[in-house]
Formats: C-alpha cells, sequence, structure tokens
C-alpha cells in the first residue's frame, strides 16, 4: 500500500492510491473550510470489465490428462495485456470409478502430485501437491462444498474449487521482467485418466 510522504502537510493537497488498486486517500476541504484526509476503502476493484472463463493450456491444449513423469507439463493461462482479477479456479475431471485413498480412478497415489502456482504482483505462491482425490478436498479447496463427486454407473465426475477469499490481481505481462501467471503443472503420468482441465473464473480491470 502506498505512504504518505513524511513532509507532507496537512493544507497540502495530496491523493495516494494503494498498489492493490482496492484504497484511495485524499485531502479534501469540508463545507466549514477544514480539511480532512478522506479514506475510501473495498473489497473489490472500482472497475471490472470482460467477464472471463479461461482454461489453463498447455501448446493450446486444455487436457491435463498428460504424461508429466519425469519431464512435468505447465499449463498457463493466456498472458493478457490488461491487469486481472482472478476470483477462482475450478478443476474437473471424469473417471470410471473414482475413489479416496488413491488419485481418481488409478490404483494409488501419485508420486508427485499436481501442484497449482500463483504469481501475483510479483509474488509466488505454490499449492500443496494434490496426490490423490481426498487432496482436492482437504489441499485445494478452501471450503468442503466446493469439492463435488457425481457417481454414475458408466462414468464418475467431479469438481474442485478453489475460490479466493480476495481478489487475486495479475498484473499485466509488462509490468515485471517475469510476467504474473496462473499455472497447474502435471508431474504424473495421468494418460490413462478419462479427462481433466482447469479453469479460472475473472475479469479485467
Amino acid at each position: 500500500m502506498a505512504d504518505l510522504d513524511r513532509n507532507t502537510q496537512a493544507s497540502m493537497p495530496v491523493s495516494i492510491t494503494g498498489e492493490d488498486e482496492l484504497v484511495k486517500a485524499a485531502v479534501v476541504q469540508g463545507t466549514d473550510g477544514v480539511n480532512r484526509l478522506k479514506v475510501d476503502s473495498q473489497t473489490a476493484p472500482a472497475i471490472l470489465s470482460e467477464l472471463f472463463n479461461l482454461n489453463f493450456l498447455n501448446s493450446g491444449s486444455p487436457n491435463l490428462a498428460v504424461n508429466g513423469s519425469g519431464t512435468p507439463v505447465q499449463f498457463d493461462i493466456p498472458l493478457s495485456n490488461n491487469d486481472r482479477v482472478i476470483n477462482s479456479i475450478s478443476i474437473y475431471g471424469r473417471d470410471n470409478g473414482i475413489s479416496f485413498g488413491k488419485f481418481l480412478a488409478l490404483n494409488s497415489a501419485l508420486a508427485n502430485g499436481i501442484t497449482f502456482e500463483i504469481k501475483s504482483n510479483d509474488n509466488i505462491f505454490t499449492s500443496l501437491p494434490i496426490t490423490i482425490t481426498d487432496d482436492f478436498r482437504n489441499r485445494f479447496c478452501i471450503s468442503p462444498r466446493d469439492f463435488v463427486i457425481d457417481f454414475a454407473s458408466s462414468e464418475d465426475a467431479f469438481t474442485a474449487s478453489f475460490v479466493s477469499p480476495s481478489p487475486i490481481i495479475i498484473r499485466n505481462q509488462n509490468e515485471f521482467t517475469t510476467p504474473d501467471y496462473v499455472r497447474v503443472t502435471i508431474n504424473d503420468n495421468l494418460t490413462s485418466i478419462n479427462y481433466l482441465e482447469a479453469i479460472v473464473f475473472g475479469s479485467a480491470l
């Protein structure tokens, strides 16, 4: 967040904006002629446009059911010339006989797991690895209700969502030497899984 200059006097015009664009302050003159510091804050950016759902892609493909054993495979959301706000990340999959204690319908847990990584405002967060079905609920979802499995006689399906408690700011691709990103990395062989994809929901600023 931005700071006021130590030399600023109460009678001087000043305006600051927090780097997260959620806090603004300015010296304003009231009807009584007294200058006061007015601070406005909000829980969401002031201007939102271009709502979007975006797939994580690798060479244009959204299918996460790839072989990342030995050489991890990275999937990213496309870079943008605009700042973005990410509100949630969801992963969806289908397989025959999804069960707990192992990964989906595979016979065992993954050796290395699936990881999610977010570079926001030039800071990096990496999730704990998802190695078994239970991890989608316990390590990925903030709330257990954001994890759902539909069991069917032919093919089971699941959805797990990470719903951020506050907006995740992804700066435009020219802001930093290494651009901000949202990434999922496959570190095991998932080619026998029927289908797996991940999606972000958000908005341009």
